[in-house]
């Protein structure tokens, strides 16, 4: 018995897996139409050495991504994630709420100890959980077991905080842009954690910095 051909649709980012190769269209493509060099440079110190060469190489001297991938010795593809990557970083740190470190100490000093108020700041510049808890370790000089922080604790002490802030700013509202900043960081975990990928330094024609 003979059966009718079955169709499926298939997306373009399906067939794209599908086909690709170093010379692919991506269809995540970072547009830059809406983005200048201007516009992502105050939040270049932010990000990895890296993804700073990648940023700069294509914003500034406006080389496409198959010429820096050759540069870097990686595929098409590596260098368009890796764009992608930092796209997301540079608008996590542009949407993040403007709370300096004093700002931090004096505004939450009477409600959290020191190891809370160091939490918040490390977190706030990292986002992530064990490297906040790696600094605070060396800045402390917590060695023992007992007093020795690990990301467990890290994540503990931070989400109590946020829960407490909840509740605080209806009392206080001067405490709202705390909590929003707590929240905003929970939502974008691991946004500024590097992921290590060493095929980034494959390659004698790679450069480094071209900041100015």
């Amino acid at each position: 018995m003979r059966t009718s051909p079955f169709l499926k649709s298939v997306d373009c980012s399906e067939m794209e897996a599908r086909f690709s190769n170093e010379n692919a269209i991506r269809y995540e493509e970072i547009s830059d139409s809406t983005v200048s060099y201007e516009d992502i440079r105050p939040f270049l110190d932010r990000l990895p050495p890296r993804e700073i060469d990648l940023i700069e190489l294509y914003f500034r001297e406006k080389k496409n991504q198959k010429d820096i991938a050759k540069i870097f010795g990686v595929t098409q593809g590596a260098v368009s994630s890796r764009l992608a990557r930092a796209k997301k970083r540079m608008k996590f740190l542009r949407n993040l709420p403007k709370i300096s470190e004093l700002e931090i100490e004096t505004g939450l000093g009477k409600y959290f100890d020191i190891l809370e108020l160091e939490i918040i700041k490390c977190m706030m510049q990292t986002t992530c959980q064990s490297k906040t808890a790696e600094l605070i370790n060396v800045k402390y000089n917590l060695n023992d077991e007992k007093t020795r922080m690990t990301q467990v604790k890290v994540r503990h002490r931070f989400e109590k905080a946020r829960i407490f802030l909840k509740t605080a700013k209806d009392k206080d509202p001067e405490l709202t842009k705390f909590y929003d900043l707590l929240s905003f960081i929970k939502k974008n975990l691991y946004m500024l954690h590097e992921v290590k990928l060493p095929h980034f330094d494959r390659g004698h024609c790679a450069v480094f910095s071209l900041t100015v």
